[in-house]
């Protein structure tokens, strides 16, 4: 009898590992690409074995068909969760990479230790704030109990909600790609007006004192303050990193309730 529980148990934490697994994989604040898969492997196993309690109700059964299926959505819904988690960080290392753009700083590449190959210098550094910041505001809570909701609106079971979950999930996408635009865009804003307002006076400079050579005067000039408005407004982008994390959290709350 204990065997038989103890087999059951372990199928419903292996089924759940088809969703938590690609959430752990994908949100850059837990390693990313840098640590070594066999680790985050096991994180998204930790994650389904947290999740036990939710599971412990669940009674999946069916045949082979109806099984690949039923993985085939807990990856689908994973993955989806994954990306809406990661959505924050990627727009945060947008917004920095922009700023770098626009500063003149593009082409100086810096390895990016939560992301994918290299990124640019504030793109790395905007990287790792929004990494802080998500721990700062319990970022592994909100993932847990989003991942419980999720097994509460979406449950382990062959016979239910298998044909509106890809089309909601679709929708949740969707409706992350848009916010994650929206946030990079606002959180790059302040550095851009300046680097705006500096153009301005340098070709204001330029028309009025045309002897001055202001290519070579405005690369360090600009490079320059696109760090300072980074470093001056790093308040303001916890605070806008907060709140852009607990919005994302918020889709996903939404998104299960519905």
């Amino acid at each position: 009898m204990v065997s038989v529980d103890i087999k059951e148990t372990l199928g419903l934490v292996a089924v759940g590992a088809a969703r938590t697994i690609p959430i752990a994989w994908s949100i850059p604040a837990f390693g990313g690409p840098s640590l070594p898969g066999q680790i985050r492997l096991a994180m998204g196993i930790g994650l389904s074995f947290l999740c036990l309690p939710v599971l412990a109700g669940s009674h999946p059964a069916g045949g082979a068909v109806l099984w690949g299926l039923l993985i085939a959505r807990e990856v689908m819904v994973g993955v989806v969760m994954g990306f809406v988690v990661a959505c924050m960080f990627r727009a945060a290392e947008a917004a920095g990479q922009f700023t770098d753009v626009l500063r003149g700083a593009s082409m100086a590449e810096a390895l990016s230790p939560t992301g994918e190959g290299r990124s640019s210098p504030l793109g790395a550094l905007m990287l790792l704030l929004a990494a802080v910041v998500f721990f700062e505001i319990g970022g592994l809570v909100h993932v847990t109990s989003a991942l419980v909701r999720s097994y509460e609106a979406i449950p382990l079971s062959i016979h239910e909600r298998f044909a509106g979950t890809p089309r909601a999930m679709a929708m949740v996408a969707i409706a992350a790609s848009a916010k994650l635009i929206e946030a990079a865009i606002g959180l790059c804003a302040p550095a851009v007006v300046a680097l705006l307002l500096a153009d301005i006076l340098l070709g204001i400079v330029g028309r009025a004192v045309p002897q001055i050579p202001l290519y070579f005067v405005a690369m360090p000039l600009k490079a320059l303050l696109g760090v300072g408005a980074v470093l001056l407004g790093l308040a303001s982008l916890d605070a806008a990193l907060q709140s852009g994390f607990r919005g994302f959290f918020n889709l996903l709350g939404a998104a299960f309730r519905l």
